[in-house]
């Protein structure tokens, strides 16, 4: 048996897809009749509305510029300060090296009357007593037996 049969595009084969539908004719007729507004109406209100984007692109312009101006006054404000600052830390560096300067600091000791010693010693004091853990903790344990040791 061959396979011809199942593919063969027979009239009586092919079912009807879709049942006929009804035809359709189109009548034509008038726009129905709807009220509008006058041309005069239309066009005031164009021009309003041109008006209030007037209005608002110079009201953003107005504060932009406003926005602009008070970065400008804060900027020289700020620079300003700088300046006052840079100043203030040259005088200041000035100042600080006249002081630590050796023969003034002794001209200064001697008009209060300082003197320099005529000998001097130093001061050994033993291991302090107080002992701390490995994580830097005081350790009451560890100070006692090195209390007990001396």
């Amino acid at each position: 048996m061959s396979a011809v049969p199942a593919y063969t595009r027979a009239a009586e084969r092919v079912p009807e897809r879709y049942p006929e539908r009804p035809r359709i004719s189109v009548v034509p007729g008038g726009k129905p009749h709807v009220e509008t507004l006058s041309p005069a109406i239309v066009a005031l209100a164009r021009v309003v509305a041109a008006a209030l984007v007037v209005l608002a692109l110079v009201a953003f312009a107005r504060i932009a510029l406003t926005a602009a101006v008070n970065v400008e006054i804060e900027s020289k404000s700020y620079d300003s300060l700088i300046d006052t600052a840079r100043s203030e830390g040259s005088s200041l560096e000035v100042a600080q090296s006249s002081l630590s300067n050796p023969s003034r600091i002794k001209s200064e000791a001697t008009a209060l009357g300082m003197a320099a010693p005529e000998s001097t010693s130093k001061i050994v004091l033993p291991e302090d007593i107080v002992a701390t853990d490995g994580s830097g903790n005081l350790s009451l344990s560890q100070s006692l037996a090195a209390a007990a040791r001396s």
